[in-house]
């Protein structure tokens, strides 16, 4: 049975963590934000709330769940589509990041194993925070996205290593030289035989075995958060981070099919375990020590707010994106991460950082993710405000001749085209008949196996977002057909298409629609129970979209 106090420390924890989101929702900051806040509150400011060590394993089993979350999103697929822009530019800027970092906190006096703590931590940007605007802005698929995504991919990967290498010099200030390198070494071995034994499973008997159980969607949940558990105590066993083998176990799971069905069933249950994580580390900061060295503070946030953009998007540019998507995708990641807090954690335990280093790494962490919400969240208009100064190719770089190219400028094919969206039976009849016909055709769809064996461009990504349709150039296009079965989908690419000026052809499935439809001026209402492909031209052919 729970003890009292654990269970009023808990219910505090979780009171003032959801006032304080409730209120970082009026003022559109991020949750992390709001839960370091929440901690703040309930420990240095009110004395409330102490870390026991149950809300402790409570708080690391939301560690373990988002790095689980992280490595699912890892599939060899999308580290094919990072490619060298995210690795050659997450590289470079990490390492000019931690450099600068780490000569700022020499001038400031810091000693050495804080200066190199200092100058790794803060290198990394926020993978939540970054997602989760994205998500809210529907630009997870935008290029811009893209490109952020595939650099907080590749720091993700150099996170994993830091995590090992912290892992194996617990208690280093004790240990000689030799003892350091002999665990290290058993770290990295360790970490190479998780890597092993996952990959082998993840390609000769997960596929089957979790082909098997996916026919029961809760099965499937359990038994991935088993195997994550399981890896977890593998890494415990081999005396790594547990965090290392939480992101291993995702990994492995994340070349599966199902991995984003996953992401989407675990993302609720490590919201709620990484609350109680972000408020206990709020409650273990001792906001005094950050207060005393305020300008070191004030100088790093500055340089993450002001410095870190313009350096990623020099580096994209230098990679070979065009200027507003560098300068777009710099903006994004212009933050610190969740794993600056992790590794402060993880360093702290092991005896290698004090409270104060916590707590100004907690500083400078709560003020960057709150402040560059507002370059995220506002990014396309302080591009266009850049641009309209002149200012793009000065934070991005000098432009080669000739590839100064507006990214609607590119592909050029995609031009008077036809999208279709959805491509079940009939969609894929209608790609068919209208390439036969000589149409150019672009095909949308979120499943790729759907995509397979058409005539035609094709395009993956969800329709909902703004930026997938920009994408497909919606534009330049002379028409939108529908065949989705989702009448709120369908609503909203009406409404899309309304707004370009473009005729639609929707699918109707529900005719409770057919008004609101109507009003968006559609050009037909494709009833697939009544009217065929050829009625359809027909149609199109009286009302002057198709020639005869």
């Amino acid at each position: 049975m729970l003890e009292q106090p654990l269970l009023r420390d808990l219910g505090l924890v979780l009171l003032t963590a959801t006032f304080f989101v409730m209120v970082a929702r009026l003022v559109k900051v991020p949750h992390i934000v709001a839960y370091i806040l929440a901690g703040l509150t309930l420990g240095p400011l009110l004395g409330g709330v102490e870390v026991s060590e149950t809300i402790h394993i409570i708080a690391e089993v939301g560690i373990i769940l988002l790095l689980f979350i992280v490595g699912l999103e890892l599939s060899l697929k999308k580290i094919k589509e990072v490619g060298g822009i995210a690795l050659g530019a997450g590289l470079a800027q990490m390492t000019i990041t931690g450099g600068i970092v780490a000569l700022v906190a020499w001038i400031f006096g810091l000693s050495g194993g804080d200066i190199l703590f200092l100058g790794v931590a803060l290198t990394f940007s926020s993978t939540v925070v970054v997602v989760k605007l994205l998500a809210q802005l529907r630009a997870l698929d935008s290029r811009h996205g893209r490109v952020a995504v595939g650099i907080l991919l590749v720091q993700d990967l150099v996170v994993v290593i830091v995590l090992t290498f912290t892992a194996g010099l617990a208690g280093g200030q004790e240990l000689r030289a030799l003892e350091v390198a002999r665990d290290l070494g058993l770290a990295f071995l360790g970490m190479g035989v998780l890597l092993g034994v996952s990959g082998l499973l993840a390609f000769r008997v997960f596929p089957r075995l979790f082909r098997w159980i996916a026919r029961s969607q809760e099965a499937l949940l359990v038994w991935s958060l088993a195997w994550c558990f399981i890896l977890v105590l593998g890494s415990e066993w081999l005396e790594l981070s547990v965090e290392l083998g939480a992101f291993i176990a995702g990994v492995a799971l994340a070349q599966l099919p199902y991995s984003h069905d996953l992401m989407r069933r675990v993302d609720p249950l490590m919201n709620f375990f990484v609350a109680v994580f972000f408020v206990t580390l709020g409650i273990q900061m001792q906001l005094g020590a950050a207060l005393q060295v305020w300008p070191l503070v004030l100088v790093l946030v500055i340089f993450t707010l002001l410095a870190k953009p313009p350096l990623i998007a020099w580096l994209t540019r230098l990679m070979g994106e065009p200027p507003r998507i560098a300068l777009r995708s710099g903006l994004t990641l212009g933050q610190t991460s969740e794993f600056s807090f992790i590794l402060a954690a993880l360093a702290l335990s092991n005896g290698l950082i004090d409270e104060s280093m916590l707590s100004i790494v907690g500083a400078i962490g709560l003020l960057t993710m709150g402040l560059s919400s507002v370059s995220v969240l506002r990014g396309d208009q302080l591009v266009d405000w850049f641009d309209r100064r002149g200012w793009v190719r000065f934070l991005t770089g000098a432009c080669p001749e000739g590839t100064d190219l507006n990214p609607d400028q590119a592909d050029e094919s995609l031009n008077d085209h036809i999208i279709v969206v959805g491509m079940n039976a009939l969609g894929r009849k209608m790609v068919k008949y209208l390439s036969e016909r000589g149409e150019r055709v672009l095909a949308l769809d979120t499943d790729p196996e759907k995509l397979e064996d058409l005539p035609c461009p094709t395009l993956i990504g969800n329709a909902e977002y703004l930026s997938v349709l920009e994408e497909a150039k919606i534009r330049r296009a002379r028409l939108l057909i529908s065949a989705l079965h989702i009448e709120d989908v369908n609503r909203l690419l009406a409404f899309r298409a309304y707004r370009q000026g473009i005729p639609s052809i929707i699918h109707v499935y529900d005719h409770s629609v057919e008004e609101a439809l109507n009003a968006l001026d559609v050009a037909l209402l494709l009833d697939s129970r009544e009217a065929g492909v050829d009625l359809m031209t027909v149609e199109l052919s009286r009302e002057g979209i198709f020639g005869s």
